[in-house]
């Protein structure tokens, strides 16, 4: 089975570098510098989720996640948020306009992964749910 491919955002090559060396074992892992990029990503590579910080140059997470679920709609990857905002208003904005999950930074690379693991879950859980009805 091919792996899921993961885009991971965000404008600290550092993270980039830790969210890449913490997933690709598992998952294809492909990344972005800004949410502009990762709109254009999106629309050529297809991922099948998205790991987005909030604050970057250009574009934030959080007005690319608005494109995105405006453009896209439904068929649009989950993005789990990653960032440096622990504000709960950041929080609530983040899961309002879409996020799947909000995770804060310095983020532990293992709970990082469980929680991508468990979207995977979801979203096959859903898959099958939906081809039952079908039936």
């Amino acid at each position: 089975m091919a792996k899921k491919l993961i885009l991971a955002v965000d404008d600290e090559p550092s993270i980039l570098s830790a969210l890449k060396d913490s997933l690709e074992d598992k998952f294809d892992v492909i990344t972005a510098k800004n949410g502009k990029e990762a709109l254009a990503m999106i629309d050529s590579h297809n991922p099948d989720l998205v790991i987005m910080d909030v604050s970057m140059p250009e574009m934030d997470g959080f007005e690319a996640v608005r494109i995105l679920h405006t453009k896209r709609a439904p068929s649009n990857p989950p993005v789990i948020f990653l960032s440096a905002k622990t504000g709960l208003a950041d929080i609530e904005q983040g899961l309002k306009i879409g996020g799947f999950e909000y995770m804060t930074k310095p983020f532990s690379p293992s709970k990082l992964e469980k929680k991508v693991d468990e979207l995977f879950d979801r979203m096959e859980m859903r898959r099958k749910m939906q081809q039952q009805k079908k039936k």
